[in-house]
Order: C-alpha cells, then structure tokens, then sequence
C-alpha cells in the first residue's frame, strides 16, 4: 500500500473514530433457536450514517474464556443469511449489512447509479469508502463485546463479501482470521472490461463516458485489493472457481499473489460462482485453527 492509499484510509478511519458505535439490540425471535440467541443489531457508522444487522450468539457458555467471533457481511446482491453453522462451532457472529444493502436499505439507499458506479470519479465519495468503514464498525462492534474475546476475531463471506473481507483485513489489524470466497473488487484494471455481472456496470460506465475511463481507474485504486492486499497480517484462505464468469482467475489470483501473510488458495477446476460444500468445510477448519474455537 503507497503512502498515498495509506494516508487516505487513515483519514477515512478517524472519520469514522468520530462516530460512536452507539449499538442497540433488541430480541430477534424468528432469528432464535433452541442452541442459539440472536438479536436485530442497529449501530452507528461512517458519517453518522445507521446500519443494521443481526447478532447471533450461543445459548451455552464458551468452554474457557470469551467466545471467538465471526463477521459476515453481503454479496452484491445485498442479501446474506445468517451463517448458523459457524454460530454451531461455538463462535458468535454479526450478520452486518453495510448501507444501501439488505436490512440496512430502510436506513438509506443510493440516490443513484450503483454501488460500483455511485461517485466512482470521486474517490472522497465513493460508495465504497463508507462501505469499507461499515465493515470496520462491524469490528469495532464486535470488538466492545463483553463475551467475545477480541483477540480471536474473524471475517468469512463470499463474492462481494469475499472482497470486503480481503480490504476489512487489509484495513483492520484486528482481525486474526480471514476467509475470502471467490472474492469481488479485486483487480479493476481487468475487472473494469469484464462484461458479465456485475462488473459489467464499470464497462457500461465506461462505455457511456470513455472519456471517464482514466479518472475512474484513479478512484479505484484506492479500494481494488490488490492495491490493498499486501497490508494483509493475518493468515488467509481464499478460493477461485475457474468456471466462474463473475469473479475470474485473473482478477483474483493476482490479489492473492500480493498478501505476504500466511495465505491458502484452494482452486476448483469446474466451479462456477456458487458456494462450495467441499470449501466451506475447509474455511470452517481455518476459523477453528487460527481462532482456537
């Protein structure tokens, strides 16, 4: 990461500092079970703005100490699924929806474009400069709980989520664990050519302003992994599908190419862009190593 991309996320982060978490729970029923409690989740992030999510946590108590804790954030899509099987293996997990995605769209929606496109000339606006920091609230969340032990904090999501978990990593030293499912976000200067959804929104864009081309490419540096990745600390396991059209090999693999920390890549030969029980399997063994759940 240059001096510049550091600066910038240094600024952005005391932004943020300058909001408190502020977070509110409130019993979730419907989202409880017999082994398992979970709570809605409102905090306070980036520029004041509200997020919601759901915080799921196991009735029994930890078998020494604090629990270990997992934050899993959305695809692109904006709709995510609490991940119970993790909350099975004894960890406690923030289900968080960054702005204008899934639960915390009633809080505020994009006035226009796309989260890839919104502002993407403007780097001091772009969608996902406040997109990354709501992840690092989910941190900071997760950080002032009382039964989570701090120490032994983790990321887990897939596509959209696989990339915010490679830049929160790369952002947030905290995190001692991360999991990168066929990431997204990773390497625009091929990503902003690519056709099929949704990168293909950059390459409408362009399409639409090719005169734009080169002051989107400079915006985008500053939230591409691979610009991020090499300020990756904590060991990392990510996997590519190389039937998958939406978050190719030759966006991802370079990304991976760059973390220095210790890293695992798992690739599948006929896998399109879709969850893997065979991946899944070895990501929950990487939460439970390095986490010690």
């Amino acid at each position: 990461m240059d001096h510049a991309v550091k600066d910038f996320w240094e600024g952005t982060r005391a932004i943020l500092n300058e909001t408190p978490v502020g977070a509110e729970l409130a019993p979730c029923e419907e989202l409880s079970g017999r082994e398992y409690e979970t709570w809605n989740v409102t905090l306070r992030s980036y520029g004041g703005q509200r997020l919601r999510g759901f915080y799921t946590v196991p009735r029994h108590d930890p078998p020494v100490g604090k629990f270990p804790a997992m934050l899993a954030v959305p695809g692109y899509g904006g709709a995510k699924e609490i991940p119970y099987h993790v909350v099975m293996h004894g960890f406690a997990v923030l289900t968080l929806f960054p702005r204008a995605q899934g639960e915390s769209i009633p809080e505020w929606d994009l006035p226009h474009g796309t989260k890839l496109t919104y502002n993407v000339t403007d780097r001091e606006s772009y969608y996902y400069r406040a997109a990354y920091m709501d992840c690092v609230r989910g941190v900071d969340f997760l950080c002032e709980r009382a039964e989570v032990d701090d120490n032994r904090i983790g990321m887990w999501s897939r596509s959209q989520g696989g990339g915010f978990t490679l830049t929160t990593t790369a952002l947030d030293h905290r995190l001692a664990a991360a999991v990168a499912e066929e990431p997204f976000m990773c390497n625009y200067p091929v990503a902003i050519d690519i056709e099929t959804r949704p990168y293909h929104e950059l390459s409408n864009y362009v399409q639409d302003h090719p005169e734009q081309r080169q002051e989107m490419l400079d915006t985008l540096q500053y939230f591409d992994a691979l610009t991020l990745a090499d300020a990756i600390e904590c060991p990392t396991l990510v996997n590519i599908g190389m039937a998958d059209t939406t978050c190719p090999y030759e966006t991802i693999m370079p990304v991976f190419d760059r973390i220095r920390a210790h890293k695992s890549l798992l690739v599948y030969p006929d896998l399109t862009h879709s969850p893997c029980t065979d991946f899944n399997v070895h990501a929950m063994n990487w939460l439970k190593r390095y986490l010690g759940a």
